[in-house]
């Protein structure tokens, strides 16, 4: 039995898809009328409203532009892309222009779904009068949606929302556990080409992806980490008043991923903004592994194109470093960004909107993103503009005569002249180079009252000094410690640190073979250079301390990974051709699809690693907040109990900060440690400069707030913002302030005093 593809649906008949929007459209206003008159339906209204700001305005516009035939994972990509960018950018034209009419409230219920509607109803009209006599619908065999290997794929992300329910409420980690060695069957069933065909691949890395993400987010049912509290503070700011002030000073202010995005999910689906930041977001974030299949499948084949996509996942960065918000959805528009630009399909005109729409929508999501991006951007378009200078083609011809014996070798044999480019190839044009960096530096410059720009004015001068003082000094260097491993000892923990190392060897051979093999490989010229730019990134992490440190190692190389992953698929192929020569095997067809066996399983035990489950067997804990929470709190160091508590909030610290924000004298201020004072700023609505110490002079009519480990446990947080490191000190160190201080709150965890 076929049915219509749902994923193409700007490829049906212009009837039946208007049919199938205008439904959903009279679906959305009919759950929020029923919620008006008091009738709620569980999961109804939130269901339909994901789908409704999801996928309908981005699908109009792809009918409108008369994209067709895009392919499952190109329509459903572009469509999110397109989504959400007109959601953020309809939030700041209501938001700038409703209040000039009187509206003092403009990001409300009735305003948003006033607003929306008439766009959607708008877009429907001109998709009809565009592409009315389009009609070639592709069709899916339901019997191959219902296989087993589907139907076990599917079972996947199951085990990780009942696996974090069962460490929530009965405090067992078997069935995460479970989810872990699934994972690891699948990704070795596809290395060793078995059960799983090539058409599931794209399946595989998204069900991976949200199962590896909802492992780690769904934990708690409160938020956890550190920066997504702040955001949550400048959405329900936002979502309380109505209305964004673009003028309050703080670089997430300026991030319309924040201050809009997860407010218009939360309003329209009617969903706390806790759960839009633990479901929503990761919903969205997994389409990142699912683009980047796309772009390496489409410059190399499935097999490495999936396996640089589980390396990708593998890293924790992916699920434990970056929090849900707004680099997640910047790190979305820059695949889509990747995708426009080596999609060969892609007329000019169309791509040159696609990079201008995703662009802007990429700066106004994530100011590091950005700026790290328009560094490559830059440098990638002086390269290939290098490239083709007839001197830049001679000396390529004549690197490759001194080193063609060299290559033959080690079998690395090309065609010659590898760095030899044409213009008409280049998608990379000087105008949008130009464009990017004026409207990124505008924006950064007039809102918030220019603080994304400042800070990285603030980084750029450390940068430059720390040049000076610390270049590739290896005391001082941040680098390492993220990208390899952390210094434990023990043999499992070397071990670790060795397939760390050697992550990096293959990346760089990988690189290295990109150069010397740049046809033969086939990747777009475009993307080899923001690759080789990169690596020249990941090194600079590692020699610069303080850029490393500033912008934070774990987040610079994930987003490094974006391009690079698949060249430690490469360069691990070629170790082991470079093997098997030596030991005189020939090189065949079967021993390729050998070494990307060999390579699935060296993936999977580096996966096994990061997230912690070799740990978690061997020494019964791992340190991760998923898998070894109770290990942590019985038998855990202060470290390991202050890396719990950092991203962890138990009950007793919600029911304490929830308490003080109700019942406080709102001119009193509250102090807390640094991480304590993270749930002050979201429930107490306040801003987080009070944060106590053990010097600090506590003013008079002011509370202080001790959370479940500061009471427990006796140890405090401090953060030293100038090593991005934390430091703990005891509770005792403020005896004397609490003894002249009355306690007023006590839950059993979590306490109250006021001085």
């Amino acid at each position: 039995m076929q049915i219509n593809n749902p994923l193409q649906m700007n490829d049906w008949a212009i009837g039946k898809f208007l049919k199938v929007i205008l439904a959903i459209q009279l679906a959305m206003w009919g759950v929020i009328g029923l919620n008006a008159i008091g009738i709620q339906i569980p999961i109804l209204r939130q269901f339909i409203g994901f789908i409704y700001l999801t996928f309908i305005p981005g699908v109009l516009l792809l009918r409108i532009l008369k994209l067709h035939k895009l392919g499952n994972i190109e329509t459903l990509l572009y469509t999110v892309g397109l989504s959400i960018a007109t959601l953020m950018f309809t939030g700041l034209f209501m938001n700038t222009v409703y209040p000039l009419f009187g509206v003092s409230g403009p990001i409300s219920i009735t305003f948003l779904i006033i607003t929306i509607s008439i766009i959607v109803l708008v877009l429907c009209i001109l998709s009809y009068v565009r592409d009315k006599d389009f009609s070639d619908p592709s069709f899916i065999d339901v019997g191959d949606v219902l296989s087993p290997p589907a139907l076990f794929l599917s079972l996947i992300p199951f085990l990780a929302i009942f696996g974090t329910y069962f460490v929530n409420f009965y405090h067992s980690n078997i069935l995460l556990m479970l989810m872990i060695v699934v994972i690891a069957l699948v990704a070795l069933l596809i290395g060793f080409n078995k059960s799983i065909s090539k058409n599931l691949y794209p399946v595989a890395v998204f069900v991976i992806a949200i199962s590896i993400l909802f492992h780690r987010w769904l934990i708690s049912m409160y938020l956890t980490g550190w920066d997504v509290h702040g955001e949550y503070y400048l959405c329900n700011l936002v979502k309380i008043n109505g209305i964004w002030d673009p003028t309050i000073y703080g670089t997430c202010n300026a991030m319309l991923s924040v201050v809009m995005l997860p407010t218009i999910y939360s309003i329209i689906s009617n969903m706390d903004l806790t759960w839009v930041f633990k479901v929503i977001h990761p919903l969205l974030f997994s389409l990142v592994p699912l683009g980047l299949y796309r772009i390496f499948q489409k410059q190399t084949n499935d097999k490495i194109a999936f396996l640089s996509c589980f390396f990708f996942m593998s890293f924790s960065g992916f699920w434990s470093c970056i929090e849900p918000g707004r680099q997640w959805i910047a790190e979305l528009f820059l695949v889509f960004l990747i995708l426009s630009m080596i999609d060969k399909n892609m007329d000019k005109i169309k791509r040159s909107l696609f990079f201008i729409v995703f662009g802007v929508s990429l700066v106004v999501s994530h100011y590091g993103t950005s700026y790290i991006y328009m560094f490559c951007l830059i440098t990638a378009w002086v390269i290939l503009v290098l490239a083709e200078n007839p001197a830049m083609k001679r000396l390529g011809d004549d690197l490759y005569s001194k080193f063609s014996r060299k290559r033959e070798k080690f079998g690395l044999v090309g065609n010659p002249n590898p760095i030899s480019l044409k213009i008409e190839d280049r998608t990379i044009s000087l105008t949008f180079v130009l464009l990017f960096i004026t409207f990124a530096l505008s924006w950064y410059m007039y809102i918030s009252s220019s603080s994304a720009f400042d800070a990285i004015v603030h980084i750029g001068d450390h940068v430059a000094s720390s040049i000076y003082t610390d270049f590739l000094n290896p005391e001082a260097a941040e680098g390492l410690y993220v990208m390899l491993a952390k210094p434990e000892p023990g043999v499992l923990h070397e071990v670790h640190r060795v397939i760390c190392y050697l992550n990096q060897i293959l990346i760089i051979i990988g690189c290295i073979v990109l150069l010397l093999k740049y046809r033969e490989l086939k990747f777009e010229r475009g993307y080899a250079a923001f690759s080789m730019v990169n690596l020249a990134i990941l090194f600079a992490g590692v020699s610069v301390p303080f850029f490393s440190g500033a912008l934070h190692m774990n987040r610079l190389y994930h987003i490094a990974l974006i391009f690079l992953a698949p060249f430690c698929v490469i360069g691990g192929i070629t170790v082991l051709r470079m093997l098997s020569r030596i030991v005189k095997v020939s090189w065949t067809n079967k021993s390729v699809r050998t070494s990307l066996r060999v390579l699935s399983v060296y993936f999977v035990i580096f996966m096994l690693y990061q997230i912690g489950f070799v740990y978690e067997v061997a020494e019964g804990h791992s340190g991760s907040i998923s898998l070894s929470q109770e290990w942590i709190k019985e038998y855990g160091d202060t470290r390991d109990k202050a890396g719990l508590y950092a991203a962890y909030y138990p009950d007793q610290d919600i029911f304490g900060v929830k308490w003080i924000s109700k019942n406080r004298n709102k001119e009193s201020k509250i102090y807390a440690d640094t991480w304590h004072k993270k749930l002050v700023f979201r429930y107490a609505m306040m801003p987080h400069e009070y944060i106590l110490t053990n010097t600090t002079q506590v003013r008079e009519s002011s509370y202080i707030y001790l959370g479940y480990p500061n009471v427990r446990y006796g140890f405090m947080y401090g953060f030293m913002y100038e090593h991005i490191r934390t430091s703990y000190w005891n509770t005792t160190d403020i005896s004397p302030l609490l003894d002249e201080s009355s306690r007023i709150y006590s839950n059993g965890g979590a306490q109250v005093y006021y001085r």
